[in-house]
């Protein structure tokens, strides 16, 4: 990816958008809606009987012009036992899409073929192996939907908590079904104790490792490949500078171009802040001048130390997604920015920072009004409104994929003539 800018800003000139939010309109923030989108359902929660859903991720094929997407589904509940990837794929650059599927099943154990809740398995204490969209790569001509681990506690004076015990892959065809059997990208101390090998995974596939595992490991380390998820961030705590505040999901990076660096630009990537207490509701920003990203994560993993700083980007505590558009170059930041105390996850607006501005000041609501009565859940962990945006440009249009009140698939596809 390339962008077209000057040296790294001040944290705190990031946001200019204009008009300011207005935090009384609880449906668009005080910003207008974005003209000639279209919007489409890809997976409804209630008609599937799977009423979570969550995590979508895009990518597009130039050698078999697909669009592929992955996302999670549970039955009723988020991280839970039971919870697997589902996948769909457009031929006609995003307006229709196939019927979803599952891809990588659910990874339960002989004798937990029953759909429980989340809570069912916390009363047992009993592990939830659950699996998360994670990303789609295409590497030595195949492509691969990759599934992160989560595995999640509940008992005890041990509180709660997730745990990673790896990352899984699966090659698919052009028509988005399977074209071998699941594989193994990485594997750690939990991938024993919480019994994969006792799941389809080792009684049917054999907890083998993917044939391209370090071509893929390779690619998915890129700055602008990087996933938001993983077993480190998930078994550990990052820090930012403040040595305080800790974050995951962290967007795929952009190469801003600076003549004033050693190396003709940088990369920049923003962050979520999931501290528990005293939550900034505040993108944070990285940047680094290493053109493989050798000083940041994944290749650099410590818990403190970290070069990531707060930004005055509002943030209603949840995921975003950063990329730049082919042709200008320009900037765009995905997100749901109107930061508010009840968690309502809505408008979904699309912010641009254009040319040698680095300040995103164009603004644009791209989702908004979602159901406010979703399925209801065991955790109450379900929040109203569009979020989880992934993106990818076809051509002249920009695909945007994202969930409702985490329990529908959405995709919307808009010309980037029509963006802010």
């Amino acid at each position: 990816m390339a962008g077209s800018a000057a040296s790294t800003p001040n944290p705190d000139s990031y946001w200019r958008a204009s008009p300011p939010i207005k935090y009384t309109d609880t449906v668009n923030a005080g910003w207008s809606q974005i003209s000639n989108a279209t919007d489409l359902l890809v997976y409804n929660g209630v008609a599937e009987n799977r009423t979570y859903a969550h995590h979508p991720e895009l990518y597009y094929s130039v050698k078999t012009k697909t669009v592929y997407l992955i996302h999670s589904s549970a039955p009723i509940d988020e991280d839970s036992m039971g919870q697997d990837i589902w996948i769909t794929v457009s031929h006609d650059d995003g307006q229709s899409w196939t019927p979803p599927h599952p891809i990588l099943p659910a990874a339960l154990l002989s004798n937990q073929t029953n759909t429980y809740n989340f809570t069912y398995w916390c009363d047992a204490s009993i592990w939830q192996r659950a699996l998360q969209a994670l990303t789609v790569v295409e590497v030595n001509g195949v492509v691969y939907t990759i599934g992160q681990t989560t595995d999640f506690y509940c008992w005890g004076d041990i509180g709660s908590g997730s745990k990673a015990a790896g990352r899984i892959a699966r090659a698919v065809t052009s028509s988005g079904t399977e074209a071998d059997d699941p594989c193994w990208l990485s594997m750690n101390n939990w991938t024993e104790v919480h019994l994969f090998n006792e799941t389809v995974y080792g009684t049917e596939y054999g907890m083998k490792f993917c044939q391209d595992k370090d071509a893929i490991n390779a690619l998915i380390a890129e700055p602008d490949e990087v996933p938001a998820w993983g077993d480190w961030l998930y078994n550990h705590d990052l820090h930012a500078a403040d040595g305080v505040h800790y974050m995951q999901e962290n967007t795929h990076a952009v190469w801003i171009v600076d003549d004033s660096s050693i190396t003709g630009g940088y990369w920049q990537r923003f962050w979520r802040d999931i501290t528990a207490t005293n939550n900034t509701q505040s993108v944070w920003v990285e940047t680094t001048i290493s053109i493989r990203g050798a000083d940041w994560y994944p290749h650099v993993r410590e818990e403190y130390g970290n070069k990531i700083f707060q930004t005055n980007i509002p943030d209603a505590k949840t995921k975003q997604f950063l990329g730049v558009l082919s042709g200008s170059g320009d900037r765009y930041f995905v997100s749901n920015s109107r930061n508010n105390s009840e968690l309502i996850r809505q408008p979904l607006t699309i912010a641009l920072s254009r040319g040698a501005d680095l300040s995103y000041t164009n603004i644009g609501v791209l989702r908004t009004g979602a159901d406010p009565f979703p399925a209801p859940d065991t955790r109450d962990y379900k929040n109203v409104g569009f979020s989880y945006p992934t993106a990818v440009q076809v051509g002249n249009s920009l695909i945007v994929s994202y969930s409702e009140d985490k329990q529908n698939i959405w995709v919307t596809y808009v010309d980037i003539s029509d963006l802010p």
